[in-house]
């Protein structure tokens, strides 16, 4: 049985932060494991999947998740270490843990944790817009400067106010870092979700094109719910946004996001990077490598096929031996495809 006096002499509210906090602590180890996995995954399919082709793009690859690896597993260990100073080893400071965060947020194992925090977004937000560009880059090259010219605004508002942060965080008061950071997290997580829809919807586009065209069968490799889910790294947007509505409205449940959202965005990137590990992201050429036929996608898939030449004509006969209905049969089908969607 639970004695009332073993409690400490805190409010509800109080109580309900320091919960918050330790909970969301618990997650972000959770969530670490999770990147752990995908890094050791995206780093060995990487190394094993290299070739002289495409070396230089996978060296940079390689260099990138080691980077962002580096810096969760450093903002994992300063926010755990700083979880543990205020929950055991200065448990007794008046008001609890919550009053060690407020008293002592520039501590320098606290910087560790924040200053990591930023600069991986940073590079986060920098691949997310780099993928925005990948999708898009058939586009007349009119409309596509005027879709990068805002997502790169956003970013380089995102840089400033991060840096504006970092710099707040050893020299301003709680109450100032806290109306700085919110700025930071709204122009951060708005350029993600901005940029998530973008993408989402090209893939969508893309989907309905290649199945009028094609069929429903052509279209699962890049258009699928997962493919359109991690292409546009809409689970960070999701968690994202319900991060923002709780840390605006000032509830503690804001905390618990707070510590998970860093690596749920690192593990949206791990998986799109795994995608193209495998060759199943979207590429440079993926808009034009795929032809899209004429052929009604309701017609009867016809097998096998023998190819004739007709020496006085360009045009290349197909040549079934069964017909729509199965049985032996010489229709002749002329079939055109275009090279570009």
């Amino acid at each position: 049985m639970y004695n009332s006096s073993w409690a400490p002499n805190e409010t509800a509210h109080e109580l309900f932060e320091e919960e918050a906090w330790l909970q969301g602590a618990l997650l972000s180890n959770i969530a670490f494991g999770v990147e752990l996995t995908l890094f050791v995954m995206c780093f060995h399919l990487l190394l094993k999947q290299m070739t002289p082709h495409n070396a230089r793009r996978h060296i940079s690859l390689l260099v990138y998740i080691s980077v962002i690896f580096s810096l969760g597993t450093l903002f994992v260990g300063g926010n755990t270490k700083f979880t543990q100073q205020a929950f055991v080893e200065y448990r007794n400071i008046p008001g609890g843990p919550s009053a060690f965060e407020e008293v002592l947020y520039s501590d320098p194992v606290d910087q560790v944790a924040n200053i990591t925090w930023c600069v991986s977004n940073w590079l986060l937000d920098t691949f997310l817009v780099w993928r925005f560009v990948i999708i898009y880059k058939d586009v007349s090259r009119h409309w596509i400067l005027l879709l990068v010219a805002l997502p790169c605004l956003m970013l380089l508002a995102s840089i400033g106010t991060g840096l504006v942060v970092i710099t707040k965080i050893s020299s301003s008061s709680l109450f100032a870092v806290v109306n700085i950071s919110i700025a930071y997290y709204v122009m951060s997580i708005s350029l993600n979700i901005l940029v998530t829809i973008l993408i989402a919807s090209r893939l969508l586009v893309w989907r309905y094109r290649m199945k009028r065209h094609m069929g429903s069968h052509h279209t699962a490799m890049y258009t699928n719910v997962i493919a359109i889910v991690i292409e546009s790294a809409a689970l960070y947007s999701i968690f994202a946004i319900l991060f923002i509505i709780s840390f605006g409205v000032g509830s503690p449940v804001g905390d618990l996001f707070l510590q998970v959202v860093n690596q749920i965005q690192t593990v949206s990137s791990f998986l799109i990077i795994y995608r193209v590990a495998t060759g199943r992201a979207w590429s440079d050429d993926t808009s034009t490598s795929i032809p899209t036929c004429s052929t009604s996608p309701n017609d009867v898939p016809l097998s096998p096929v023998r190819f004739r030449v007709n020496p006085s004509s360009t045009v290349v006969e197909s040549i079934t031996t069964k017909d729509a209905h199965g049985g032996q049969g010489g229709v002749t089908e002329h079939t055109t495809c275009d090279d570009h969607v």
